[in-house]
């Protein structure tokens, strides 16, 4: 077994990927159903088939295909989420969105509507709904396949009475609640930064990346869409790229104001909080 992981592990090496023989060890105990630490504490046998396909994956993902993709799994705020080709992989910087929201509800208790916008696969939303147990949570998405396997982690996190999935261009006709929050990681990248990413990036959803020009397309029609529907006061929520930050210090011609900037997990302004005046 450990031929095999050392061999796997060159190849990944060889084709740029870090962590190569972490990522070799995952592929092969996802293969085989067991923890990761089990392949050593307890090494199951290894039969010509599983080796097959493990190498099938390894190549893959020798061909940067992001190994969430590979997995069909992916973790968001110590939760597991089902992920799959064509839906945008949640990032641990997004985590800071849910940080920012903990920070201005310190009441868990607390009744609320919530909106999330651009869902992806759910995580933000289903993390929101787990941390505040009596909100209601709407999520929508563009993509009919981040909706579909947004309804499947739904209900997987039994929060179908909670958490309702709506495929939409910012905000669903038939949503006609006020919100106390709206969350949103928008698409932020510019033409110049989809070119830059790294290529596993760029094998992720184009539309789920891409904020046009300059990367503020997306977050434009939501200040727009959102200002009749969140309440006086309440808090809208964005992942934004630290060079759009600035442009989020005079929001008066929205009808929001910023009252907050977050960082990262790499000590990097992330995410700014604007209330409604």
């Amino acid at each position: 077994m450990s031929d095999l992981i050392k061999t796997a592990g060159k190849i990944l090496t060889d084709a740029g990927i870090k962590n190569s023989r972490f990522e070799s060890e995952l592929i092969l105990s996802h293969l085989l159903n067991i923890e990761r630490w089990n392949l050593y504490v307890n090494p199951p046998e290894i039969n010509s088939i599983i080796e097959k396909n493990f190498f099938s994956l390894i190549k893959k993902r020798a061909q940067h295909i992001p190994i969430a993709y590979l997995l069909k799994k992916t973790y968001f705020f110590n939760l597991c989420f089902e992920i799959t080709s064509g839906v945008f992989i949640p990032r641990p910087e997004t985590e800071t969105i849910v940080i920012a929201a903990m920070h201005l509800f310190p009441d868990k208790n607390l009744k609320m509507n919530v909106l999330d916008i651009c869902t992806g696969c759910g995580a933000l939303a289903i993390t929101i709904a787990r941390l505040f147990p009596y909100a209601t949570v709407y999520a929508t998405d563009i993509s009919k396949r981040a909706v579909k396997i947004a309804k499947k982690n739904v209900s997987l996190y039994g929060l179908d009475s909670r958490v309702f999935v709506r495929r939409a261009d910012i905000i669903s006709g038939n949503i006609r609640e006020k919100f106390s929050l709206i969350v949103s990681n928008p698409p932020y990248l510019t033409e110049d930064e989809i070119k830059s990413a790294p290529e596993e990036v760029r094998k992720e959803p184009f539309r789920a990346l891409y904020g046009g020009k300059n990367g503020m397309e997306v977050i434009l029609k939501i200040l727009k869409k959102t200002r009749d529907i969140i309440e006086r006061h309440g808090f809208l929520i964005f992942e934004v790229s630290p060079s759009q930050i600035e442009f989020f210090s005079d929001l008066s011609d929205y009808g929001f104001v910023r009252c907050y900037v977050f960082k990262d997990i790499s000590g990097v302004e992330r995410v700014v909080v604007l209330r409604k005046i």
